[in-house]
């Protein structure tokens, strides 16, 4: 791999996400190989600070705020409100174009929807390859036909972080586009067994042998924090002295998100959980948090492309319970590294949960094989080698021709 090799990454998030801890991981790892990177962010917020702090190059294209609010939840409708919002989005296509010739970059890399799109324009406009790092199953409706357009014609290759999300855009891809499989990475030096179980309880002011169960994701409505509270109280009925802490803040400037928070927080008064569930909004000590928690429920209503935060808790040393939908079953070994559930099947989380509650050893044996399954799977270099020989097949063939 070439020092002089340049890559123009695009971020269109502005908050500190899954795709962006991934992403961070990632440019933390390529610049130790000899890559160059920049990073293109639609705006200020944590991402770019946490970018500036670790001395990584940004350059700020700009979005319209209406534009960055159009997400899954609610898009512009009809044709005309499409058109407007390409509209909106091609200064930005242009300025990266820009962007990439002033940077020489070798390779235009995506790291979501908006990003896939508009740089995948500015890939056309600059004659380089843009490779577009899926985080999500690909969207419905007119903004899914958009999508599968753009696939067949504007990657050169996607990576997918599980193989339910390759199998979802292959079809997509026509043929032309490799789809390549690619985890996403834990930092395993970060989150490991050894982490101290005492400070989010202290915190808490319960003591080591109350039940503690977690859910850690922002705050989203298909991350299913009503079925986690609805789990909470049926697990409560029976274990009476558990207690349930939720994680996570509103990532998104997208429509479909705005009072999310309250709507849970009056839930939890309507189930009489009052005393029992905690909110505790963003935090940057979630590994200390996982290693608090005895057992990390993760419950979906939609299909979770990966599921970081399982991978994370399952190198930390903790057992999980989760979903059977999506890539989850690719991070989760069943009945070896945690418990599958049917998705929406309260009975089924709630007696998963108390089974490992009544069971310690159970536990204890599937986070040990969790740890093992993660540094298996889910290390940053593996990663950081897939990422660097895509750069080596989109290029060879422009620089051949060059």
């Amino acid at each position: 791999m070439s020092a002089a090799m340049r890559v123009l990454f695009v971020n269109p998030g502005r908050a500190l996400g899954g795709a962006e801890h991934s992403l961070l991981l990632l440019l933390q790892g390529v610049r130790t190989r000899g890559i160059e990177a920049n990073v293109a962010v639609f705006g200020k917020g944590p991402f770019r600070d946490r970018l500036l702090a670790l001395g990584i190059r940004t350059e700020d294209v700009g979005l319209p705020r209406w534009t960055r609010a159009a997400g899954r939840y609610r898009l512009p409708g009809g044709p005309l409100g499409g058109a407007a919002l390409v509209m909106g989005g091609l200064p930005a296509a242009l300025r990266l174009a820009s962007v990439a010739r002033r940077i020489k970059a070798d390779v235009i890399h995506t790291n979501g929807m908006k990003a896939h799109l508009l740089a995948g324009l500015s890939g056309r406009l600059t004659g380089l390859p843009v490779v577009w790092h899926l985080r999500d199953f690909p969207p419905g409706g007119w903004a899914g036909r958009v999508f599968r357009g753009a696939a067949g014609r504007l990657p050169a290759l996607m990576f997918a972080p599980s193989e339910a999300v390759a199998a979802a855009v292959r079809p997509r891809a026509a043929g032309r586009c490799p789809v390549i499989t690619l985890h996403d990475p834990v930092d395993l030096g970060r989150f490991h067994p050894g982490l101290p179980r005492d400070p989010i309880r202290r915190e808490l002011g319960i003591g080591r042998d109350v039940p503690l169960i977690g859910l850690v994701a922002h705050l989203t409505p298909w991350k299913g924090h009503e079925v986690f509270l609805a789990i909470a109280r049926a697990v409560a009925d029976i274990v009476p002295e558990v207690r349930f802490v939720v994680a996570g803040g509103s990532i998104y400037e997208t429509h479909g998100h705005a009072g999310y928070l309250e709507a849970l927080r009056r839930r939890v008064v309507a189930l009489g959980l009052s005393e029992r569930v905690v909110f505790l909004g963003p935090r940057e000590d979630i590994p200390e948090l996982l290693a608090g928690l005895d057992v990390l429920v993760h419950a979906p209503t939609a299909p979770e492309p990966f599921g970081l935060v399982l991978a994370e808790a399952m190198a930390v040393g903790r057992p999980v319970v989760a979903a059977r939908c999506g890539g989850i079953p690719e991070v989760v070994e069943d009945q070896v590294t945690g418990l599958l559930v049917t998705p929406g099947d309260i009975q089924g989380f709630s007696s998963a949960v108390i089974r490992l509650l009544e069971d310690p050893g159970l536990g204890e044996r599937f986070g040990k094989a969790g740890r093992q399954r993660a540094e298996t799977l889910f290390g940053v270099e593996a990663h950081v080698v897939g990422v660097l020989k895509a750069y080596k097949t989109v290029t060879a063939g422009r620089r051949a021709t060059a």
